[in-house]
């Protein structure tokens, strides 16, 4: 693991090979359980990855250049807070690591870029836990990815529970975010919507994965806080190299979570649709499936460069997005997508699952469950 630190750099830009119909089992963090979050992604270190047949994990400037994001230019003075459960030890490092080999700036100096705190703002870290480390490594590497001049903030929740992840994206917004990413997600349960009020902070652009179980979901039911009316779901695509005026190819990811909210009515801004009164998701999409997968740099538990996938990255790199535009004081996000819809590439092939309502399941042009409006062609959505 140690040669492909020194060989991250030039290794990341290579372009992949086709999309594989499989990839083998991969190693993946704690599974999503009532009122315990789960983590949402699945990785392989670098070395198995290849030998697995995936493509080489893309890098933040293929990132940026199929979302086509103006990285370089923007996002000074915009703070996007990872909420995740438990300690990372290596969080800092192995985030300095990942923008060293990808030519981000480094955060020293003037551009002390990089904070760590406990879910009431202090410095004392709860438990460390390998089981999460990668979700916090991923969200970081992928958020500053998208947007290397942000500023990032790694809020650290004493455990997996609905109320100290709540009460950490609080301490995010106190801290100053402007945007807040959460890596997670909990399946629906009869008291969510007391949770609720956590993730709504008008102002602040709240993004969420929505999940990794396809149509309907793993557990049956949407997640949460992707489910929240108040948050941006972001659902998963699988991204590919083609030739044509964007150079890139877009699908729904299987895997991607879509559907209707047990408990969550429908927001004001969303049309009613297949899921009549209540929460319809997703909004958004981008890059998750494990077949295309990205560069994540994790050493406290995969011990260095890992190929990872699973909807957490996505909404990390919509949280980029949001941060990116800077009008998180000026929208509503939901509405600002639909509106925006002409500056998101609609994804029209792919799907989640079989389903009654075929808007919920496939992707198809205009709105749909698997990818929402359409993942990110700049921030004029945003």
């Amino acid at each position: 693991m140690v040669k492909l630190i020194a060989a991250a750099a030039a290794a990341l830009l290579l372009a992949g090979p086709a999309v594989p119909a499989q990839a083998d089992p991969a190693r993946s963090c704690p599974a999503a359980r009532a009122g315990s979050a789960g983590c949402l992604l699945t990785a392989r270190p670098a070395a198995e990855a290849r030998a697995a047949g995936l493509p080489q994990p893309f890098s933040a400037a293929d990132l940026q250049q199929a979302y086509r994001l103006p990285s370089a230019r923007l996002g000074g003075g915009q703070t996007i807070a990872v909420i995740v459960p438990y300690h990372n030890p290596n969080a800092g490092n192995d985030l300095a690591v990942y923008r060293k080999a990808n030519g981000l700036p480094p955060c020293e100096g003037e551009f002390d870029c990089f904070r760590q705190v406990n879910q009431r703002g202090g410095d004392e870290p709860p438990g460390a836990n390998p089981d999460w480390s990668l979700n916090s490594s991923a969200a970081l590497d992928i958020a500053a990815a998208a947007c290397p001049n942000c500023r990032l903030l790694l809020v650290e929740a004493d455990d997996a529970g609905a109320e100290n992840l709540g009460l950490a994206v609080d301490q995010a917004v106190k801290q100053g975010a402007t945007v807040v990413t959460t890596p997670y997600g909990l399946p629906e349960y009869a008291g969510e919507l007391a949770h609720a009020a956590h993730y709504a902070h008008p102002g602040v652009p709240v993004t969420a994965p929505s999940g990794d179980g396809g149509f309907p979901a793993r557990t049956g039911r949407q997640l949460v806080p992707a489910a929240y009316g108040t948050v941006t779901a972001v659902g998963g695509t699988t991204l590919y190299r083609q030739a044509g005026a964007r150079g890139w190819g877009e699908t729904a990811w299987s895997g991607s979570g879509s559907g209707c909210s047990v408990y969550v009515a429908r927001p004001a801004w969303q049309p009613k649709g297949a899921c009549g009164a209540k929460r319809t998701v997703a909004d958004t999409a981008a890059v998750a499936d494990l077949r295309t997968p990205v560069a994540v740099y994790d050493s406290y538990s995969y011990g260095g460069w890992v190929a990872a996938g699973g909807t957490p990255i996505a909404a990390a790199l919509v949280a980029g997005v949001y941060a990116l535009a800077g009008n998180g004081d000026l929208i509503t996000p939901g509405r600002q997508l639909q509106a925006g819809k002409a500056h998101l590439f609609d994804i029209t092939a792919g799907r989640t699952g079989a389903c009654a309502a075929p808007e919920l399941c496939n992707a198809r042009p205009g709105y749909d469950g698997p990818t929402g409006y359409g993942s990110p062609n700049g921030i004029g959505a945003f």
